[in-house]
């Protein structure tokens, strides 16, 4: 028994090596691999829930019995000129795996569709990407802005996080998905956001806890990730 403890661990520990040394291109892998770290050591992490500002659930669910949805990709300009945001993409839904192109035109369409994005939330934090808008757009609200009023990022990302000693743990839930799915993951307690305004102006913003967490989730759907993508085969 005790040569096949070790032997166990030495490829345990192989594995971990490997993980560490070869080149991945899934940009959540170090987070993974810290995550599995952990459950193998048998850390227990205390769980926050995600700040809930309303209890709307996408009423379409019931009559799609689950299906998802097709939405069709539009351009910013298309989006514009229909002058209606439309609704959200539901899983599995393509839509939802696609990965969002950049702004690359600014003027009176992007801040059009920034508009009418803000209008349209029904939650604290969505993304243009997630109503078949095909552009880099996340917005913020409530809990998940570090302002007192909305705040819209145009090609945003992470140019800094906190340490991986400091990661959360969240219980999340997206409405995407389906009602009463839960996943629990870890997020960066502190990221530094960086982005554009509406007119192209560099924002560059250093986001923590509700506000950090809400960003990094909406990112993850810039580029076709879910919150399932997180979760082990047991919470699913």
């Amino acid at each position: 028994k005790g040569d096949m403890r070790i032997a166990s661990f030495l490829i345990l520990c192989t594995y971990f090596v490997k993980a560490i040394l070869v080149p991945t291109h899934a940009p959540l892998h170090r987070r993974d691999l810290l995550r599995n770290t952990a459950l193998i050591a048998g850390i227990v992490v205390p769980t926050i829930a995600a700040a809930d500002a309303t209890e709307w659930r996408d009423p379409r669910w019931e009559s799609l019995d689950l299906k998802g949805t097709t939405i069709p990709l539009r351009s910013v300009e298309l989006a514009a000129r229909s002058d209606y945001i439309g609704q959200t993409g539901l899983y599995p839904d393509p839509l939802l795996r696609q990965i969002a192109s950049p702004v690359t035109t600014f003027g009176p369409s992007i801040e059009k569709v920034a508009d009418m994005l803000v209008a349209g939330m029904k939650s604290n934090a969505t993304t243009a990407l997630q109503y078949g808008i095909d552009a880099r757009i996340i917005a913020l609200k409530g809990p998940a802005s570090p302002n007192s009023t909305p705040l819209v990022f145009i090609n945003p990302n992470i140019i800094s996080r906190s340490g991986e000693e400091r990661m959360v743990t969240w219980r999340e839930y997206c409405f995407v998905l389906p009602p009463n799915l839960h996943v629990e993951l870890q997020r960066d307690e502190a990221i530094e956001a960086v982005g554009q305004d509406v007119r192209g102006i560099p924002v560059r913003k250093t986001l923590r806890g509700e506000a950090a967490r809400a960003f990094q989730h909406e990112l993850d759907h810039l580029d076709g990730i879910l919150i399932i993508d997180h979760a082990g085969l047991e919470e699913l």
